[in-house]
């Protein structure tokens, strides 16, 4: 059981190695960055000229913490969008670090390496996180407090303590998280040889990253609520995870974009669904049989994630904030606990029988977080810089398109020529909006791929009171241009 710290560590670096491998086709297609991950990389480079705010531009509930730490990564490697992709991926893997240490407490290295896979090979239920932020600083935070309430001594117990609570402090779903927290902190309480200076450090480092909590909901540009519960849409949410979310966060359905943001059912070829149905079976064994072991032989890591999964999944039901199939990212912390429900099993079959017993399951999540993220667009950035080019050389000032379209052109485009959302109500930057509205000559620019309102409409309304003085189409980019 016993191996040297620099196979360990080897090891470590092996699954670090493998969680940035199997992101390549993202890394490849980073340019083609959501309008939400765009948000946070223009907000950093506006952190980089010391406009720091403490929320995510325009949500009054998330914090900037993704924000800043793209920042960093900003001021060494330039506010590029590969750049902001490894920002939100390095978090994840920090992550995922953070379990295998986790497991390596109660197992050999190449066991522990084999137990954090799951984390490594995951649908687009992680994915969706793991690649674009602004939520993944505050799960690294969650996973980094386990790690710290795992381990012994007061200044570990005071670290998880106020890991936790900073956890929420970046974005509330992490709250989800915090009773596992509370349940390892009391493990690590009970097992300290001075109980009451042990549970002084835990409540004290909680206590103190309060105060930011508290700092913050005071605020009066939050926003409460975001967490609303309400038992009426216990029926539609629990329709939709059965049919929709669960599915296809552990894959047995994937939803892919047909282009770029026209998500569609993929219809599995036969052989494929068969293959998809035997391993979430063989998840499903696993996970029975792991319980099972974890009763006879009591395993806090099983505990806690079963208590993760447990408040999840009960937490949808009456989640107001599930609306459709894209509610399955909700999920993403049962499936960020997998690890921990499965060390028991892990830890019994050792690292070649838990790599069999785990491989069908690995290879349908990896398979279907790739097909859900869809065909790379190797021009994707290069069509833009033309639009762009267009635009400069008909001395556009500002423009409006669709806010799936609209910042993502403005971190593409270094902020050129600021691009506002097509509804004002979408705004997340009012500078933008200030800037668009005293301009003389703008553009109205439809994206065939990200602008969802009809094209026409959309030209008149944008056209009205002023004179269209040109218009052109570029490769899937239909541009007006309306002199006020």
């Amino acid at each position: 059981m016993a191996s040297s710290r620099p196979a360990t560590w080897l090891w470590a670096a092996a699954l670090v190695v493998l969680s940035f491998g199997t992101r390549l086709p993202a890394l490849l297609d980073a340019a083609a960055t959501n309008s939400d991950a765009a948000v946070v990389g223009l907000q950093a480079r506006h952190i980089l000229h010391g406009e720091w705010s403490p929320f995510l531009w325009g949500s009054g509930y998330q914090t900037s913490a993704d924000s800043t730490w793209a920042a960093v990564l900003f001021r060494v490697f330039g506010p590029t969008p590969l750049v902001l992709m490894l920002s939100a991926l390095a978090l994840h893997v920090g992550l995922t670090v953070c379990v295998f240490y986790m497991l390596r407490r109660r197992m050999d290295a190449p066991a522990a390496f084999v137990g954090s896979l799951p984390l490594v090979f995951t649908t687009a239920c992680v994915h969706s996180y793991a690649l674009y932020p602004p939520r993944e600083m505050s799960l690294f935070l969650a996973f980094a407090a386990f790690l710290a309430l795992d381990s012994d001594g007061l200044v570990a117990l005071a670290a998880g303590g106020a890991l936790a609570v900073l956890a929420v402090v970046a974005d509330p779903y992490a709250s989800i998280f915090v009773p596992a927290a509370f349940v390892l902190g009391l493990f690590a309480i009970l097992r300290a040889p001075a109980r009451l200076r042990a549970m002084g450090a835990f409540f004290g480092g909680a206590a103190l990253a309060s105060v930011a909590l508290a700092w913050l909901l005071a605020r009066p540009d939050g926003k409460h609520g975001v967490a609303s519960m309400g038992l009426h849409v216990a029926g539609h949410n629990a329709k939709l995870l059965w049919h929709e979310c669960l599915p296809w966060a552990i894959g047995t359905k994937i939803f892919a974009p047909v282009h770029v943001m026209d998500y569609a059912e993929w219809k599995m070829p036969r052989a494929y669904a068969a293959f998809a149905y035997f391993g979430a079976t063989t998840l499903a064994i696993a996970l029975v049989a792991s319980a099972i072991l974890a009763v006879r032989r009591p395993s806090r890591l099983a505990l806690v994630g079963w208590l993760t999964i447990v408040l999840n999944i009960g937490g949808f039901f009456f989640s107001l904030m599930v609306m459709d199939q894209f509610s399955m990212r909700y999920l993403a912390a049962s499936v960020l606990v997998l690890p921990l429900v499965l060390a028991p099993l892990v830890a019994q079959l050792g690292a070649l029988r838990a790599a069999a017993a785990l491989a069908p399951y690995l290879a349908v999540a990896g398979a279907a977080g790739w097909i859900a993220h869809g065909p790379i667009r190797r021009d994707a950035g290069v069509v833009e810089a033309h639009v762009l080019d267009a635009l400069e050389k008909r001395h556009v000032e500002a423009a409006t398109a669709d806010y799936w379209a609209a910042y993502r052109l403005d971190f593409l485009w270094r902020e050129a020529i600021p691009v506002v959302p097509y509804h004002a109500e979408q705004d997340r930057y009012p500078p933008y909006r200030a800037r668009f509205d005293a301009a003389k000559r703008v553009a109205y620019i439809h994206d065939r791929d990200r602008s969802f309102e009809d094209e026409k409409v959309g030209e008149a309304e944008i056209a009205r009171g002023g004179v269209i003085a040109d218009r052109f189409t570029w490769d899937g980019f239909e541009v007006v241009v309306i002199d006020r």
